[in-house]
């Protein structure tokens, strides 16, 4: 440590270094004649479509994603509740086919009372239709 006060004893605190007279209060007006003069532009007023078009990008954007997840779904065989409505009435329809439902499960105790109700309302409009003389 004695020796570190020695060497900054000799050499001192001054660097050697010094900034000419009126440097900085200059500065400011050298620096702007040496730089180029530049023509200063008119920022251009945005058009339409610059304003429009993120929201045009992020309408894209959620329609390829509903595409996307709707490929999906039609790829993994999934039904939508209506296609699948329209198949239990087209089974219906036919009076063999109502047993099959029922076994596989796929038709619930709503769509079974639904369709009780609808094959009375059938075979009574069918009476009432009928002529008197096959009723007898």
């Amino acid at each position: 440590m004695n020796k570190d006060s020695d060497i900054l004893s000799k050499l001192g605190k001054d660097s050697g270094f010094k900034v000419p007279e009126n440097y900085f209060s200059d500065f400011a007006s050298k620096m702007a004649e040496s730089l180029p003069e530049q023509e200063i532009t008119a920022v251009p007023k945005p058009t339409m479509w610059h304003r429009v078009r993120t929201y045009v990008y992020m309408a894209a954007m959620f329609a390829g994603i509903w595409c996307m997840m709707k490929m999906f779904n039609n790829l993994s065989g999934s039904q939508n509740s209506t296609t699948r409505e329209q198949n239990i009435t087209a089974g219906f329809q036919n009076k063999d086919n109502v047993d099959d439902f029922m076994l596989q499960g796929d038709v619930s105790e709503y769509d079974i009372l639904t369709y009780q109700d609808s094959v009375y309302a059938q075979d009574s409009a069918s009476a009432a239709d009928a002529p008197e003389e096959a009723v007898k």
